[in-house]
This record gives structure tokens, C-alpha cells and sequence, in this order.
């Protein structure tokens, strides 16, 4: 996938109200940040919100999805759309795997195609964050077969990006 910024340009701030609003109804008020906000336009059909530079959040159609970089510290259980996988499927999604049904050992609540925190059983750390197949009740009966598309984790374009 190609990340280089097409466009770059600072948000107005009725945008940023608009995404703050999102944000802390969606995320948490925690998530909320402080600074200054710039949309990054990609090559791709994705969209980085940088706040002071730093990136953010990533913006794919209507969904705003925080990088791990400012998640990574709270417990996957802080969020109600998440699942928690067994310690043998971690290497495996630390890598960007996508995640399969017999690897999880707990779920939250989430529709089909919104975003998933993934966190580990021992820890509670989030180790990536996928987009759904399917809705959360639907997983839970799943007994095989990927359930989870990997978008982000520790490591790859997004968690590297730099402007």
C-alpha cells in the first residue's frame, strides 16, 4: 500500500469540533487531544489526522480509527469493541495477521465492518486494531476462519508514518 500525502492542510474548526464530538462519543474523552489538527490526504483512499504533527488518527471512509501509538497504554477492556486472543496467536498478530476465530478467548460488542481493538489474554495490552467480518455475536459461534482483517499494528506503514 503506497503512503505518500497527496494533500496536507490544517482543518477549520468547525472540523474540529466535528471530530472531537466523534471522537468522545465513539472513543472516550481520554482520546480527546489537545493541538494542533492537519488532515494528510494519502496516495491510497486513506486519510492521517496529525495532531501537532504527531499522527493520530486514521480516517477510512466513515470510520476514525486511533493509532496505537496513543491506545496502546490503556487496557483493552477500557473499549466496548474489542476481542482478546489466547498468548499462542500473539507473535502471529503482532506480525499483521489477521485474526482467527479460535484464537479468541473473550469478546465486546461490535457490527460487521467497524474497527476492533485486539488485546492479549495476560496483559490486556492492545496489540492491533482489525476491521470486523462479522458482528460480535456472529464471531462468538464462529468455531474457524478469519474474523478480523488486520489494518494497524506495531510496526507497519501507519505506526511509521512520518510528515
Amino acid at each position: 500500500m503506497e503512503w505518500k500525502i497527496k494533500k496536507r492542510h490544517s482543518l477549520k474548526k468547525s472540523e474540529i469540533k466535528k471530530l472531537k464530538e466523534y471522537i468522545k462519543e465513539n472513543l472516550g474523552e481520554d482520546l480527546v487531544l489537545d493541538g494542533e489538527y492537519e488532515k494528510c490526504e494519502l496516495s491510497n483512499r486513506w486519510k492521517i489526522v496529525l495532531v501537532d504533527k504527531i499522527p493520530s488518527f486514521l480516517v477510512l471512509e466513515d470510520m476514525i480509527i486511533p493509532s496505537l501509538k496513543i491506545v496502546m497504554e490503556r487496557n483493552i477492556k477500557d473499549f466496548k469493541n474489542y476481542v482478546v486472543i489466547d498468548m499462542g496467536a500473539v507473535p502471529y498478530i503482532a506480525n499483521g495477521a489477521d485474526v482467527m476465530a479460535p484464537g479468541i478467548v473473550e469478546i465486546g460488542e461490535f457490527e460487521k465492518n467497524k474497527f476492533v481493538f485486539v488485546g492479549d489474554e495476560k496483559n490486556g495490552k492492545i496489540l492491533s486494531i482489525g476491521i470486523s467480518l462479522s458482528g460480535s455475536k456472529e464471531i462468538s459461534e464462529k468455531k474457524e476462519g478469519k474474523v478480523i482483517k488486520t489494518i494497524h499494528y506495531v510496526g507497519d506503514k501507519f505506526w511509521n508514518f512520518e510528515v
